[in-house]
């Protein structure tokens, strides 16, 4: 009675919680039966299941129901269930046991108890780790279930079947067991079978189970017969069943079949469950065959009773289709056909999708499948564009993978085209919310993955759809009409290469306005935005298949670019759902960079799509196509020529020079590394044809500095030589079309330019010296009496008669010759001869070796005449002999001089052979000669394009460059000063000298040590003081005289990293890491006073010549405020992003242009004027005082042209301060490590501003932080800081005064104050020490002592300084664009004169800057 009043209070109970409660208070006791409280368990998670399956989830849904429906009570059950861990471990490893019970000494069976766990464990197994449950190690437990799932009563023996089904999921288990399943799988096959006719012969899968040895007695009555409460519900849902069979000829539609009470359909649908995995094992196929497994199978789906079944039975034929055999078997007994009588009905749907995926994954099967009749072929289509429409995911994920294996065969993509199946399948994905513009979408993690997985799958699908629908058309269209040959269907699987061939070479082919149906259908549906709209959003996904959709859909695209309309809409910005828009190549671009997805083969696909549309041809045919190798006239097409340049420019607009200037150079990963610089440099070859990009890179140091031909030397994999010869390939070609003629692969942009050089320069020789060489070998060769005619009609017998050598060189040689006094390359030595040798030196001048002029033929045109330019010499990939190791560099050079040098006997001459006659060819001796001369002009280290007479007696050879005799003039003022009336440009000479000698003027601290400075900037015109900003945000106006500090203000809670002062010392701009980020201040009363807040303008700075305005950086966003209003005057936002990390918007001189993230903008009209090439990823660029030039890092464009006009890398990531004096101060860039902390440089570089020749890099031996030039370029003021970002340990404002050397006894003083810098309280640790003051004077008396000088001479030197100065011009003393003038005047050679370098601290004439200039001078 206490049992079944135990029994009677646990039906009552519905809450889990109190049914554990109870569990864990008596569960230790004595005599404890947990039958009771396990079954309950079970009923409780038996109706929440069924409530769960109501929903209808997904079969192939793996995930735990708590991350499926979280709303559902069954996954909130389970993981309370799982929060039990001492009630699991019981159920697991003790309410399994057979002998339960009696280890406890209690006379009872456990059967009760084993069925109740083990159902238990069936119903929770949608959130158990199966592996965690059953393990090899617990070979018992697994061995018990094979015990009872053969011999045990039901319901135990179907339950033990299904907890087996489970198991055998895990590989390891399968096979550890394998001698057990080949035991049992032959059983249940039999047993299966054996229910199958019983409920044929009842009509009713809804029977209880009956065990075989009592056939009278039903299994629930043994199991329980004493529970009234189990009765109850036995007879309940017994009664619920037979009123749901009673129509038998109708299929049962139930969202699942319940584990109690156990009938029929239970038991078939547990052994199905276990069947499954074991269908995959190739070494149950003979016991498959044997039991004729696919008779069962087509039981339950002929006569589909109950779908539920139908499904089990359908996951079973899919692990069977597995096996080409059982796939052809399957087809041989129209398994097709009866598949398509299924009713697509939810769970059923998505069984027939995976085994049709299953039939389409057999290649041969589908080959059967197209031999079938077309109506069959029509009705599969359709079943299975049906299918596309699945309420689950799976289903149409496997629909969908059907569908891109079965399009490679011709009827099936035929057929598919027919029903309009690309618009179904693109429908898939186009309605998803995931790609929907609509905000309000809101859906979880695993909903957005499912989408994802759907999207990846009708991506791969649709490539294949148009790799067979290419392959197709290449066919037809590459079919010739004496072949004969006809079309294959079935389409071959084809690698990267021919596929980019096959789109080439129909790109060629095909006309403008091509009609290529799929395409033309898939850009009707928008196809081609999505793909794009695809591959943006995919930069925010986050799941394994990341890197197959993106590379699935640029191939689609690749393909797509066949016709030409898909260029011109990857030229147009697409919207995105964050208000941003991107062009379709600014897409593509970003694939490259790595920066959607980090995959090699994403890069390798979307450098074919681009190679594909900058590589298409210029002119295409706008008829229609003729056949292949017709000779049919094609008229081109204009608007082709427009829409290639609408892509080079849409190309390069986005970056993409800097991409593929990018991928050229990248080393990783190693084994694509080859492959990605080729198709880059091919890419670039492409991008080359636009005038434009050829101007760009024509000017970068890749090209220039023969940086390319370094990359062509080895491969970066050696085992990767056939990919690096394609960039060697591609290499070449972009070197040709840059230089614009072909080249060596060894030759950079100098070279071409020295054979330019050469081949302008006009060839001119004696003639009498080449009469006389004619005389020669008429007299070597017997005509003695033609030789004296030409004696005789050339007046040669005057030179001959001759007596001293000299004369004969007057008489031959040029006196206008120029004779370089040393030869830098191997030559006969000039020696005095005497009239005795004459004849025999003559002899071996002439003798040339016949095999040397062949291989010199070989390299040259000798029908070119004397004004061809000279073709350079491609020299073969030959093997050097080991002895001339640089044989083959100067092979040119010997062949030339051993015209020369060889001393060939003078009887060799006479065994030569006659030369036979030869046809009438374009040769003379003239063009020999000049061929010979230009030979040698081309050996000339420094060739001249006007050349005096060359001399055939004598190796020609180019003078040297002058030395420069003017050196030493950088160090003497006087001479760089009298040098300046004889055409030297003393002046850059004077700037040159000033700008390489800084001396510390005053070295500005704080007395607290935790305080480091962080930027500063001149307060006052005059340079007397100084702002500093600290790391803290304070700002600090010190006085440079007296290193005093005049006044503070905190100002910021942050790191102030940038500090303006207006002209007049009026207003103060900051910007700092905080809100308020930049901020304007009044200075009055030396007092901060707030004027106007920019909460998000990341860096501001001052109009130039009226300084009423504020220019606001943020990000690319470039803002114009009015200092007086504090409203916004005009905002600038690029449509078209450079992206730079530290961009920094800037004024021009003028104010009348605005340079923002690389993009210049009309202050007036706000217009977009241009964009300039990224060629940089760091700083957008200044403009040049002059307002004629912007720099960009290194790179120089003209505001004029808009033309690169050079590069220097002395500028490379460095920020640029202007100097009144005509000179550029530049400090690197900090640079954010791996730790993210900031990285400095320890020094500045001073550059001439006219030619951008470096003149001086100072290291300061402590890091840079800023750097400020005072208003007349006399003094700069530089932030040093020692030690690292966050642990700076001394931080010092230096002003240094330019073109003041630095005293040896003041280097002391300074080293002192180093030493006794931390003693001091003082700003400067020398300005209040009497000893420092003695020192002082001392110091002062010194110079003076130097600078004691007759007043005469003195007078006499102003003299000449004041009439030099008069002889300048007004626009020489005037503004610095009139300086840039004079000086590039100066520089060619005028001599006319510049700002002197006494003019250095002078704004007039006084006589306090003369003074000051007087002692500069005298430094010097």
């Amino acid at each position: 009675m206490n049992q079944q009043q135990q029994e009677a209070d646990l039906a009552e109970i519905n809450d889990l919680h109190e049914i554990f409660r109870i569990w864990e208070q008596k569960y230790t006791s004595t005599n404890f039966d947990p039958e009771p409280f396990v079954r309950r368990v079970a009923e409780r998670f038996e109706e929440e299941t069924a409530q769960y399956m109501q929903k209808d989830p997904d079969p192939f849904d793996e995930r735990h129901p708590s991350r499926t429906d979280p709303a559902s009570e069954l996954g909130k059950n389970l993981k309370l269930l799982f929060k039990k861990e001492t009630f699991m471990n019981r159920l697991v490893n003790d309410y399994l046991r057979d002998n339960f019970f009696t280890r406890q000494n209690i006379n009872k069976s456990s059967l009760q108890l084993n069925v109740s766990a083990c159902r238990l464990i069936l119903i929770i197994m949608p959130g158990l780790e199966t592996s965690a449950v059953f393990q090899v190690s617990n070979e018992q437990l697994i061995n018990r279930l094979y015990e009872w799932a053969e011999n045990g009563v039901e319901p135990l023996r179907s339950y033990a079947i299904g907890l087996l089904g489970a198991a055998m999921d895990i590989q390891d288990i399968a096979v550890a067991f394998r001698d057990q399943n080949i035991r049992m799988l032959p059983i249940l096959l039999r047993r299966l079978r054996m229910i199958q006719k019983k409920c044929a012969q009842s009509g009713d899968i809804s029977a209880l189970l009956i065990n075989e040895n009592d056939s009278e007695t039903p299994v629930d009555i043994i199991v329980n017969s004493t529970s009234n409460a189990l009765s109850m519900n036995i007879n309940d849902s017994q009664s619920d069943e037979n009123s749901r069979s009673n129509a038998q000829d109708n299929p049962v539609n139930r969202h699942m079949i319940m584990l109690h009470p156990p009938t029929l359909a239970t038991s078939q649908m547990l052994i199905l469950r276990y069947l499954t995995p074991m269908g995959e094992y190739q070494e149950f196929l003979p016991f498959i065959f044997e039991n004729d497994a696919l008779d069962i199978i087509f039981n339950f789906i002929d006569n589909p009773k109950d779908l539920c079944l139908t499904f089990e039975a359908l996951k079973y034929l899919a692990s069977l289709l597995c096996h080409k055999k059982c796939c052809i078997e399957f087809l041989n007994r129209n398994g097709i056909q009866r598949l398509l009588k299924l009713p697509r009905q939810s769970t059923t749907a998505t069984g027939i999708a995976i085994a049709l995926y299953y039939i389409a994954y057999c290649e041969e099967a589908m080959e059967r499948i197209c031999s079938m009749t077309p109506r069959l072929i029509s009705e599969l289509v359709t079943y299975a564009l049906g299918l596309l429409g699945c309420n689950h995911d799976s289903g149409r994920c496997h629909a969908t993978m059907f569908f891109g294996l079965s399009f490679q065969f011709k009827h099936m993509l035929e057929e598919f085209d027919n029903q309009d199946g690309l618009r179904q399948l693109y429908n898939v994905i186009s309605v998803l919310p995931i790609l929907s513009q609509n905000e309000e979408a809101n859906l979880s993690a695993d909903e957005e993955n499912a989408e994802r997985q759907v999207i990846r799958h009708v991506c791969v699908a649709i490539k294949k759809y148009f790799e067979s629908h290419l392959f197709f058309k290449y066919t037809q269209v590459m079919r010739t009409s004496s072949t004969r040959i006809p079309i294959p269907m079935r389409a071959l699987k084809n690698p990267t290469e021919v596929i980019d061939d096959q789109i080439m070479s129909l790109q060629n082919i095909l006309p403008m306005k091509s009609n290529w149906q799929p395409v033309n259908t898939f850009i009707q549906l928008g196809g081609i935005s999505l793909f794009i709209l695809i591959i943006g959003h995919s930069y925010e996904w986050n799941y394994s298949g990341r890197g197959e959709t993106v590379r699935s859909a640029l191939d689609v695209l690749n393909i797509c670019c066949v016709v030409p309309r898909v260029h011109a809409i990857l030229c147009e910005r697409i919207d995105f759902p964050d208000e941003a828009s991107a062009s379709g190549f600014n897409i593509v671009l970003g694939c490259l960079e790595g920066e959607i997805v980090a995959d090699p083969e994403v890069q390798k696909s979307a450098l074919s799509m681009l190679v594909n549309c900058v590589c298409a041809p210029i002119h295409r045919p706008s008829g229609n196509v003729a056949k292949y190798g017709s000779c049919k006239k094609k008229v081109i097409d204009k608007n082709s020529e427009e829409l290639i340049k609408m892509v080079w420019e849409t190309v390069r607009s986005n970056n993409g020079i800097i991409v593929l200037l990018q991928l050229m150079t990248v080393k990783t990963p190693i084994t694509d590394a080859d492959y990605i610089r080729g198709m880059a440099c091919r890419a670039l070859a492409g991008l080359a044809r636009s005038e434009t990009v050829r101007q760009i890179i024509s000017k970068l140091p890749l090209f220039v500095n023969g940086e390319l031909q370094q990359l062509c030397r080895d491969p970066i994999l050696q085992e990767k030589r056939a990919e690096h010869v394609q960039f060697q390939k591609y290499a070449l070609e972009l070197l040709e079309r840059v230089s614009g003629k072909p080249i060596n692969i060894d030759t950079s942009l100098a070279n071409i330019h020295k054979a330019n050089v050469v081949a302008q320069t006009k060839i001119q020789f004696n003639e009498q010296q080449l009469n006389y060489l004619i005389y020669q070998h008429l007299q070597d060769n017997g005509l003695t009496s033609t030789a004296e005619s030409l004696l005789k009609e050339a007046k040669l017998d005057q030179v001959i008669t001759q007596s001293k050598p000299s004369l004969l060189n007057q008489s031959f040689n040029s006196p206008s010759i120029f004779r370089s006094p040393m030869i830098q390359r191997s030559r006969i030595n000039r020696k005095a001869v005497d009239h005795s040798n004459l004849n025999q030196s003559f002899n071996e001048i002439n003798l040339v070796d016949t095999s040397k002029l062949n291989n010199k033929s070989n390299c040259i045109d000798s029908s070119t005449p004397s004004t061809t330019p000279i073709k350079l010499i491609k020299k073969a990939p030959t093997t050097p002999a080991p002895t001339t190791s640089n044989q083959s560099t100067l092979e040119k050079q010997t062949i030339s001089e051993s015209f020369l040098t060889t001393n060939v006997p003078l009887s060799l001459t006479n065994q030569q052979q006659k030369v036979p006659n030869l046809p009438n060819v374009n040769v003379t001796l003239n063009t020999i000669i000049t061929e010979y001369l230009t030979n040698q002009h081309s050996l000339c280290k420094n060739p001249m394009s006007t050349c005096p007479t060359f001399d055939l007696f004598e190796p020609h050879k180019c003078p040297d460059p002058r030395p420069k005799s003017i050196a030493g003039m950088c160090v003497n003022v006087a001479a760089r000063f009298f040098k300046r009336h004889q055409g030297f440009n003393s002046t850059k000479l004077d700037r040159r000298f000033v700008h390489t000698n800084f001396n510390v003027a005053r070295t500005l601290r704080v007395p607290d040590v935790d305080l480091y400075f962080t930027c500063c900037d001149f307060f006052t015109p005059e340079g007397n003081k100084i702002v500093v900003g600290t790391h803290n945000g304070e700002l600090r106006v010190l006085n440079v005289n007296d290193s005093n500090e005049e006044f503070s203000a905190s100002v910021s809670d942050s790191y102030i990293n940038n500090i303006k002062c207006s002209r007049d010392s009026q207003f103060v701009l900051t910007s700092a890491w905080q809100t308020p980020m930049s901020v304007l201040w009044s200075v009055e009363n030396k007092q901060f006073i707030s004027k106007l807040q920019f909460n998000d303008e990341e860096y501001v700075e001052f109009s130039n010549i009226k300084q009423d305005k504020v220019l606001g950086t943020k990000a690319e966003t470039a803002t114009i405020y009015d200092i007086n209003t504090g409203q916004v005057i005009r905002t600038f936002k690029p449509v078209t992003f450079n992206q730079y990390n530290k961009n920094r918007a800037t004024f021009c001189p003028t104010d009348e242009l605005v340079l923002s993230d690389g993009v210049l903008w009309d202050v007036r009209t706000g217009e977009n004027i241009h964009k300039f090439d990224k060629l940089n990823n760091t700083l957008s660029g200044v403009f040049h005082s002059n307002g004629l030039e912007v720099i960009s890092n290194t790179e120089v464009w003209d505001l004029r042209t808009f033309h690169l006009l050079r590069t220097i890398p002395t500028l490379d990531q460095c920020y640029l301060k202007f100097s009144s004096q005509n000179v550029i101060y530049a400090f690197m860039v900090q640079n954010e490590s791996l730790d993210d902390d900031h990285v400095y440089d320890s020094s500045f570089k001073v550059i001439d501003s006219y030619d951008y020749s470096s003149i001086s890099t100072t290291d300061v031996k402590k890091s840079i932080y800023d750097l400020t030039v005072n208003s007349s370029g006399c003094q700069i003021a530089i932030c040093e800081n020692q030690g690292g970002y966050e642990s700076v340990s001394e931080s010092v404002i230096r002003v240094y005064t330019v073109g003041r050397k630095r005293d040896e006894f003041e280097g002391e003083i300074e080293e002192e104050e180093e030493m006794g810098s931390d003693e001091d309280d003082g700003l400067d640790s020398g300005s209040d020490n009497d000893d420092n003051d003695f020192d002082r004077d001392n110091n002062q008396r010194r110079r003076r002592r130097r600078l004691n000088i007759n007043r005469a001479n003195l007078n006499n030197m102003f003299d000449v300084i004041s009439l030099s100065t008069e002889s300048l011009t007004d626009s020489e003393m005037g503004t610095d664009t009139s300086n840039n003038n004079s000086d590039n005047s100066d520089d060619d050679g005028d001599g006319d004169g510049e700002e002197a370098i006494i003019e250095l601290n002078s704004d007039s004439g006084s006589d306090t800057n003369w003074e000051t200039e007087e002692e500069i001078e005298d430094d010097e």
